[in-house]
């Protein structure tokens, strides 16, 4: 089982700086020693979140959440420790070496990779020759064309490699290809799992591509919507579909208007 090494863990623990990182989604104003202010985790009118540099913690008095910067990103962002320990890492200039290869960062860093090149393959396919028809039925029910590009909405046309074709040219691992939940898999064939469906892309809380929802376009196919399976990346249960675009308003505003998928 791969794992991040205790000296990178300790060498972001005492390199991220808790203020710095808290103050990117919290308004924070100093009393005393310490800073406070909306708590990010539950709905509040007085000031009950309070960070304390000197420490490294932040603690809110009203809910009892509390922790360290890592802490903080994974509640925040609903991220796993991994993903909160790279993006960190990142945003500090730590470098996170993983010891093993199952969860190595090259694993996921393909897995977001492959993703990402799904939704920049469907986007295009839905705005060249191939998807006239379907961004006719999109544009004909309501949608802007400025909402197809906000939210990334592709397709995905009939034919069984559409995708394929164009990931087997980055030689990804056999373990990436078969944990993405984008390809299938038949005796010796690999063949795309999302076929004559209209695309939307699925985003986690800090904007990355994890997941997509597809819904049948051109045929008979009687499961008319179908979502990616659970992936190292994806747990439907876990995700709310937009949030990535909504946070920062739900915050502002202190309400989010929650409609059916």
């Amino acid at each position: 089982v791969a794992r991040i090494p205790q000296e990178t863990i300790d060498r972001i623990h005492d390199t991220a700086d808790i203020l710095d990182v808290v103050s990117r989604h919290v308004d924070l104003k100093k009393r005393g020693r310490n800073f406070f202010g909306l708590c990010p985790f539950h709905n509040e009118k007085t000031p009950s979140f309070s960070v304390a540099p000197d420490k490294g913690i932040y603690h809110c008095f009203g809910c009892g959440n509390g922790g360290n910067a890592v802490n903080f990103i994974m509640e925040f962002e609903k991220i796993s420790f991994v993903e909160a320990i790279q993006e960190l890492g990142d945003q500090f200039g730590v470098p996170v070496e993983f010891t093993g290869s199952d969860d190595s960062k090259e694993f996921f860093t393909h897995l977001y990779e492959i993703h990402q090149l799904a939704a920049d393959l469907y986007h295009e396919t839905l705005f060249s020759n191939r998807g006239e028809e379907a961004k006719k039925y999109l544009l004909d029910r309501g949608l802007s064309e400025e909402s197809l590009k906000l939210f990334k909405v592709g397709l995905a046309p009939a034919g069984s490699s559409h995708l394929w074709n164009a990931v087997k040219v980055k030689n990804y691992s056999q373990e990436v290809l078969e944990k993405s939940g984008l390809l299938g898999f038949s005796n010796n064939d690999i063949y795309d799992r999302f076929r004559s469906r209209i695309m939307f892309p699925i985003w986690n809380a800090s904007g990355k591509i994890i997941a997509f929802g597809g819904r049948v376009f051109g045929t008979d196919d009687p499961a008319k919507y179908m979502n990616s399976p659970e992936t190292p990346l994806y747990r439907k249960s876990e995700i709310f579909y937009g949030l990535n675009l909504t946070r920062d308003a739900i915050r502002k505003n202190e309400c989010a208007i929650m409609v059916e998928g």
